[in-house]
């Protein structure tokens, strides 16, 4: 795939990928993942339309603060931890 992960020592900040842009193909996966594709028909309704060649990332922010402030772990960078006693802030 074409992907990219920024990294920081090892502690991973960002990742990223070209997405896929075809109905059909996206629909493949998803059986091939044993998803429902009805359960995803919004989604891909958009693709009705036309979708160009595109790419995204994401950067997990409480990682950053785990980066610059040295701390161990990531519940103590995260303004409201979750768990499973706490699911809401």
């Amino acid at each position: 795939s074409e992907s990219f992960d920024l990294m920081f020592g090892d502690l991973e900040l960002s990742s990223g990928s070209t997405r896929v842009e075809k109905k059909q193909e996206l629909e493949e996966r998803m059986r091939n993942k044993g998803l429902k594709v009805d359960a995803f028909e919004y989604h891909l309704r958009a693709f009705d339309y036309g979708v160009p060649p595109h790419a995204g990332c994401g950067i997990g922010l409480e990682r950053l603060i785990m980066a610059l402030t040295g701390t161990e772990n990531i519940r103590d960078a995260t303004f409201y931890p979750r768990d499973v006693d706490r699911l809401t802030p």
